[in-house]
């Protein structure tokens, strides 16, 4: 836990103080793996078992190829992500263009996310696996829940969040398992902000986006979202996260522009890319260390003996969903 504070102790800009902290995350999620991988003296299976999400996905080889079309999404992210940081540069952080500001940090966001989903798409298909990835285009969640629990920060929500917070205290009622998961999100990401900026009214401003999110869901049960036609499921979804994006896009923008004073859009925005591909290198190179083949725990086994229905047959083959 030691590691997190190295960044307390750094005179360094905001946006290198808080990308350091993002990095202490690697030596303490090592540290832990003993205790939440299955036990066996074998360190290459414990490894299996973080990058393949606690043993929920699975790893397979394939043929190798040059995906053009991930490249293609991945050009073009990164063509959108320069153009919204062009619009953040050249508004004004007060009054009426407070809005012009959030709109294009909220598109710069989903941007850097699709470019780490590009980027993974097309670095697995050149190296011929088949694996997990950290963002699945979260712009196209059909709801508050799947952009939680399916597309934004996979690994947070399986390897920490819903293990350790909202599934054991969604015995007692989903709301609870929610807000105590948000709540830890919002700790963390208090303390992250804190850490880059030095400043507690703008950290508790950040924390304040992840204490929303729970009533968003609720709301969404309630109005049965899943039903609604997709195109409509994602008016809901961007809608209700663009309402709460400026508690987060102010913050994140705070702790970035003081590292804009002294270079220009361009060499941000390949700085950016490279971050997101070196994430991606990180992950895939464990996953390649790792890589055997792991049948996911949350598909039922078959049964071994006895003759089986088709109408049987055809709910067995479908994986068990869990989600919130």
């Amino acid at each position: 836990g030691l590691f997190f504070a190295v960044p307390c102790f750094l005179c360094a800009p905001p946006l290198s103080r808080g990308l350091l902290m993002c990095c202490m995350a690697i030596p303490f999620t090592i540290a832990t793996l003993p205790f939440f991988a299955p036990p066996t003296a074998d360190f290459r299976t414990r490894l299996a078992y973080v990058f393949t999400w606690m043993g929920t996905q699975e790893i397979r080889r394939h043929v190798s190829s040059f995906d053009i079309a991930s490249l293609f999404r991945l050009v073009t992210a990164t063509v959108v992500f320069a153009a919204a940081m062009v619009c953040v540069k050249m508004v004004s952080a007060t009054g009426f263009w407070l809005l012009a500001r959030w709109f294009a940090g909220g598109i710069m966001v989903f941007a850097f996310a699709e470019m780490v989903t590009a980027g993974h798409d097309f670095l697995t298909n050149l190296t011929g696996i088949t694996a997990p990835s950290l963002m699945r285009s979260p712009i196209l969640s059909t709801s508050v829940s799947e952009f939680w629990t399916k597309r934004w920060n996979v690994a947070a929500s399986v390897l920490a969040f819903r293990p350790l917070l909202f599934a054991p205290f969604a015995r007692r009622g989903i709301a609870l398992g929610l807000f105590v998961a948000f709540f830890a999100s919002a700790v963390a990401h208090v303390l992250l902000a804190f850490m880059a900026m030095g400043r507690w009214g703008i950290s508790l401003v950040c924390g304040a986006f992840f204490l929303v999110q729970p009533f968003l869901i609720l709301i969404e049960r309630k109005i049965n979202v899943r039903r609604w036609p997709t195109a409509v499921a994602r008016v809901w979804t961007l809608a209700a996260l663009a309402v709460t994006s400026p508690l987060l896009v102010e913050p994140g923008l705070q702790i970035i522009t003081p590292n804009w004073g002294a270079v220009d859009v361009p060499l941000s925005t390949i700085a950016v890319l490279g971050f997101a591909i070196i994430l991606n290198l990180f992950f895939l190179i464990g996953q390649l260390i790792s890589s055997r083949k792991f049948t996911p725990i949350n598909l039922p086994e078959p049964p071994r003996i006895g003759k089986v229905s088709p109408r049987s047959r055809a709910a067995l083959s479908s994986p068990a969903r869990f989600s919130f």
